[in-house]
């Protein structure tokens, strides 16, 4: 599909590009918009996935179409899935090394030599942190209040974005890169197919935390919903 087409991969990639490095400004102010490090970072990769899947099934004809998503927290996944390894799914802005068997390290700071099995409790560790026991706050876990007029840096990634989003991000990204692009990077993440099925797992951690946390405040509620506003939905057909 040419880029020329609102519905191709690359402008839908570019999407991300524009909401994740403050290319927009908040309407009537110079204040700008960033969907990363606030409680935006859900919702809003909720609703590209939403506009994303309902892009790829009306090309393939399947009103029933769902990305599937790539459970990195699970031991028997915590390998980069085999279909990223041929095309059309394959991108060479990667890290070799990552292929399999090597076990992902949902923690990435640097490389290691860690045995898989010490890396898989490792990794099992770190979930239980970063939903569970870490995140018993709506804020801790969403991230910080981020809302319209509102000046200063808002810089309060939840934490999930923290790890393993941010980290799995850069451990898929390639080392030859200076910001171990594509994945590695904000501007670029969203050009490596393995973008989407990384944030249908992350979106799908949203639902495990949402069950078994009781919120009582309004506005807590509110973005936890099931429903996608209209204002919401708008923002991608900018």
């Amino acid at each position: 599909m040419p880029d020329s087409d609102p519905r191709s991969f690359s402008r839908q990639a570019n999407i991300h590009c524009l909401y994740c490095t403050s290319a927009y400004d908040q309407p009537h102010s110079n204040l700008s918009i960033d969907i990363h490090r606030t409680w935006f970072f859900f919702p809003w990769h909720r609703m590209m996935l939403h506009f994303h899947e309902g892009i790829v099934g009306s090309l393939i004809g399947d009103d029933e179409f769902a990305l599937p998503f790539w459970n990195w927290d699970s031991p028997d996944a915590m390998t980069l899935p085999g279909w990223y390894m041929n095309e059309p799914c394959f991108d060479d802005q990667r890290d070799f090394s990552r292929f399999p068997p090597k076990v992902c390290d949902l923690n990435f700071l640097e490389d290691n030599d860690i045995e898989p099995e010490e890396q898989i409790h490792l990794n099992l560790a770190l979930m239980y942190k970063q939903v569970v026991s870490g995140a018993k706050k709506p804020e801790l876990f969403m991230g910080c209040p981020y809302k319209a007029g509102e000046g200063g840096v808002c810089d309060g990634p939840g934490t999930v974005e923290r790890a393993p989003h941010n980290t799995m991000h850069k451990w898929v990204g390639s080392n030859f890169q200076p910001k171990r692009e594509d994945m590695g990077a904000f501007y670029s993440a969203a050009r490596d197919p393995a973008f989407y099925t990384h944030h249908a797992n992350i979106d799908r951690l949203w639902e495990v935390w949402r069950g078994f946390t009781n919120l009582t405040c309004t506005i807590w509620i509110l973005i936890n919903s099931n429903l996608l506003s209209t204002s919401m939905m708008r923002i991608l057909s900018l």
